[in-house]
């Protein structure tokens, strides 16, 4: 006689079957973690002490020589953002809001200390200026800058209205970034009132020079016939009024101070390389030929001289952070000491229970075994 079971059932049972095997790591030294050079690491608190005690011993000494050496590397900022005409005595260059105006600084008084040896940087700064927007930073042409003078926009509105004058002509360089080019200059001179030449070669990454700005075919400069490109907006505001000139903006898209302007900065507050400038200890002045507006936004400009090392520029941030770890891992690895002390007792005590448990174990498998044979 045959059984007939309910639809499904059986199936049902090797369907759970086949679940509990699919559960079930296969049975080979690689799933069940057999290999020879597995290290099968026993955590206990003599290696989580040593492992906390070596981190700590290793990242302060590290810490405290950044520190040491980022004390020594001379960095002085000279704040500008509201300083007098010297021409109009008691007028601030900041009230000046028309694009195109220069107005002249008094001159700001600079003691190089005796410790600087070698090449000072020369770098402008901002503050509250935000290129790190969205909408500004993706304003301006890739394409373009690679050469392809009709290159759009990634999204053409995000360039507008610096895409193409009123005769659509097109912006070379088109967007926002380019447009809002930093114009301020600067000039050291001596005691004497030499002026002191920067030197401007080498102030941007070599593959944005020679990868990413790249002059188009038919380059004819800036210039009326040209045709096919004019430049940016505010650029011709500089160079065709109030007599400023063109020499305070770009010659063609390689200049290098364009380079490090059309890069955007991560944060508000940034810094761009100027130039670099062979200064020895004494006194100096910075003459600045005011230009850029910040007042409309509450930002600030400054310029900042900075020597560097064999770790960069001058940099708190990375000796305190391996100065702080270090410090954490010394706590933690004595807080670790200190309990492991303090439930030493405890721990001895389960032991032995633990081991009184077992030979008591034994000792009853032994009697049972024994009473069968």
């Amino acid at each position: 006689m045959r059984l007939i079971l309910p639809c499904g059932c059986l199936q049902k049972d090797e369907d759970d079957e086949d679940q509990a095997h699919l559960h079930k790591p296969r049975d080979n030294k690689l799933y069940q973690q057999k290999l020879k050079p597995c290290c099968l690491l026993v955590i206990t608190t003599q290696k989580v002490v040593t492992l906390f005690v070596l981190t700590g011993l290793i990242f302060l000494p590290i810490g405290i020589t950044l520190l040491v050496q980022s004390t020594e590397i001379y960095q002085q900022d000279f704040e500008y953002t509201h300083c007098y005409d010297k021409e109009e005595s008691g007028s601030l260059c900041s009230k000046s809001r028309f694009i195109g105006t220069t107005c002249p600084c008094e001159p700001i008084d600079i003691t190089v200390p005796d410790t600087v040896k070698g090449e000072i940087m020369l770098l402008y700064g901002l503050n509250n200026y935000y290129q790190n927007h969205r909408l500004y930073r993706q304003s301006q042409s890739f394409l373009q800058l690679l050469g392809d003078v009709e290159g759009s926009c990634y999204v053409k509105e995000y360039c507008d209205p610096y895409n193409q004058d009123g005769e659509e002509v097109t912006y070379y360089p088109k967007g926002a970034i380019a447009n809002s080019y930093f114009t301020d200059t600067f000039k050291i001179k001596d005691s004497a009132g030499n002026e002191i030449i920067p030197d401007f070669t080498d102030i941007s990454w070599k593959s944005d020079r020679d990868s990413k700005f790249l002059l188009p075919a038919n380059w004819k400069g800036w210039t009326p016939d040209s045709g096919e490109y004019v430049m940016p907006k505010d650029w011709n505001t500089w160079a065709n009024h109030n007599n400023t000139g063109s020499k305070i903006l770009p010659s063609d898209v390689r200049d290098e101070h364009l380079i490090n302007w059309m890069n955007p900065a991560a944060f508000p507050s940034f810094t761009k390389l100027y130039g670099k400038i062979k200064l020895d200890p004494g006194k100096y002045t910075l003459e600045v030929e005011y230009r850029y507006h910040v007042a409309a936004f509450h930002g600030e400009k400054f310029v900042r001289l900075a020597e560097t090392s064999w770790m960069g520029g001058r940099s708190y941030f990375l000796g305190s952070a391996y100065c702080i770890v270090g410090f954490f891992c010394l706590v933690a690895a004595a807080f670790f000491v200190v309990i492991s002390r303090q439930t030493r007792a405890k721990r001895h005590e389960r032991k032995k229970k633990i081991d009184e448990q077992l030979v008591h174990y034994k000792d009853q498998n032994n009697n049972a075994h024994s009473s069968t044979l």
